[in-house]
């Protein structure tokens, strides 16, 4: 195991803290969430980092009850996801 100096540690927490936190490498299932919401873009033919507010919210919606009816199926466990909008 190797150990850091207490100025380094210091030093690491100051950064942190002028960041406003520490960043937590993605989970497994963060990745799988990214994932499917890449796949749900291009379904619909939408580039994400370049989409409208309109096509992001859009998308982000759909990933949302997507994720949420595949959690179902996996767990067996009834999501209560409120619906954004109706077609």
């Amino acid at each position: 195991m190797q150990h850091y100096n207490n100025d380094y540690s210091e030093r690491i927490d100051e950064l942190a803290e002028e960041a406003g936190g520490y960043v937590a490498l993605p989970q497994k299932e963060d990745i799988r969430y990214l994932e499917l919401l890449f796949e749900i873009c291009e379904q619909f033919g939408i580039r994400y980092y370049t989409a409208t507010p309109k096509e992001k919210y859009f998308v982000d919606e759909v990933t949302r009850l997507t994720w949420a009816r595949m959690i179902e199926r996996e767990t067996g466990v009834k999501q209560d996801v409120p619906l954004a909008f109706t077609a």
